[in-house]
């Protein structure tokens, strides 16, 4: 199969095919450092181990708990020890958590060192990969963090049939919010949910048209953060342990629910942007019990200065910021969780 090739300007290439065979096309390097999240350590191993020669390899564990600052000082030291440098070029090889910390560390160590991404989630391919975000969570989530692109990224969409139903669920959260933010047409395209690499391919495509507007978030990149705001609330407060995914659902829907007081929804819009979550297992009715405390962690995080920039839907296919007042914001929450 050939490889599709997705570029924007001011992005990184993204190579999506159905096989890691075709990496070494693009790969000059004669060192490199291999990064892998455990999970999928056993699957890719093996095809490592006939078609790369010197090589270092890490093992890291699976799980949001690692992204914070022990977890670099660790990977940093290792990577002195045995004498990682600018020769080398390092596979992050895993999902969202191991993408976000290792380009972090890549980006720092030695002021600058390649790598590149290959994402093994449906998640990480479709929305953490892509955009050179990178950051470990510190007090909050992401507050420490980088802008800063690999090398390339490789796809390969088979991969992901090797996730647990949770996983792959917690994927189609930011497939949805992609449909709700630009693409009208992809937003019924995902009912009849057919083809997968159709999906990741224009999901990709949404995120780097987004990013190439705007790389640096100065202003219009922040509409990637729909449903996010409270995401990240209900993930930092570890509300009944709730998957990004999951949280993300919840948070677009309370989106929902707020732009429907500030625009015209008609019943059936609102019913079939339900009906989309429905289908794919998402809870529509909120479970999470109103604390003050939540509203303190929303105001903290990174996105905000001193107001509240809410990312609000106007339409299908199209979505804005709105400045909330803190007292407002509180109002809508607690009628959402009168629902």
């Amino acid at each position: 199969m050939k490889l599709i090739k997705i570029k924007k300007k001011y992005i990184t290439n993204i190579y999506i095919n159905n096989s890691y065979k075709k990496i070494c096309n693009f790969l000059n390097n004669k060192k490199y450092f291999l990064i892998f999240d455990y999970n999928i350590y056993i699957l890719f191993f093996k095809f490592i181990k006939f078609n790369l020669k010197n090589y270092k390899f890490i093992i890291l564990p699976y799980g949001e708990n690692i992204k914070n600052i022990n977890s670099l000082k660790i990977i940093w030291k290792y990577m002195i020890k045995n004498k990682i440098n600018k020769n080398f070029i390092t596979f992050i090889i895993g999902g969202g958590v191991i993408g976000d910390l290792v380009s972090y560390i890549c980006s720092s160590y030695f002021r600058g060192i390649k790598f590149v991404l290959l994402p093994t989630s449906l998640l990480s391919q479709i929305d953490s990969s892509i955009g050179g975000k990178n950051a470990i969570n510190f007090f909050s989530k992401n507050t420490l963090g980088i802008i800063s692109c690999p090398k390339f990224i490789f796809i390969n969409y088979l991969i992901i049939f090797y996730m647990k139903k949770k996983e792959f669920k917690d994927g189609y959260s930011e497939i949805i919010k992609y449909s709700l933010l630009n693409n009208k047409k992809f937003f019924f395209y995902l009912f009849k949910k057919k083809n997968i690499k159709k999906i990741i391919i224009r999901s990709c495509y949404i995120k780097s048209k987004i990013i190439a507007q705007d790389y640096n978030e100065i202003n219009f990149r922040s509409v990637l953060n729909l449903g996010h705001t409270y995401a990240h609330c209900i993930e930092n407060n570890k509300i009944k342990n709730f998957s990004h995914g999951e949280s993300v659902s919840i948070g677009v829907i309370f989106v929902l629910f707020l732009s429907s007081f500030y625009y015209f929804f008609c019943n059936i819009t609102i019913k079939k942007i339900l009906n989309l979550f429905l289908k794919f297992n998402f809870f529509i009715k909120n479970k999470i019990k109103f604390s003050k405390k939540m509203i303190n962690k929303i105001i903290l995080d990174k996105k905000f200065d001193n107001k509240i920039n809410y990312i609000i839907i106007r339409k299908i296919g199209f979505c804005i910021k709105k400045n909330l007042k803190k007292k407002i914001l509180i109002m809508f929450l607690k009628k959402f969780y009168e629902i």
